[in-house]
């Protein structure tokens, strides 16, 4: 027996499925992480979008415990987003 679910998911169950949210505090700012780099299990270090496609050397780097799902909640303070992490919605 198949047991079929449909229906939407909601923009905020996309962005929760898609990317990981850090404050990253050098900067005092929310960045985004893909979670498809998460996917690797030998990769230990992640960029942000905002540097995903820039020539500069990566300097906003996070390590694999620093990620967190809590992060991208909605009650998160959205006025610390990084306006290149969190522009572009994908």
């Amino acid at each position: 027996m198949t047991v079929r679910i449909s229906g939407e998911l909601s923009p905020a169950m996309v962005e929760r499925g898609l990317y990981a949210v850090h404050f990253w505090a050098v900067d005092t700012r929310n960045h985004r992480y893909m979670r498809s780099q998460l996917e690797d299990p030998d990769r230990g270090t992640f960029h942000p979008g905002c540097v995903l496609n820039s020539s500069m050397i990566p300097a906003r780097w996070a390590f694999r415990s620093e990620l967190s799902t809590d992060e991208l909640a909605e009650d998160r303070d959205k006025s610390r987003d990084c306006r290149v992490c969190f522009r572009a919605r994908r």
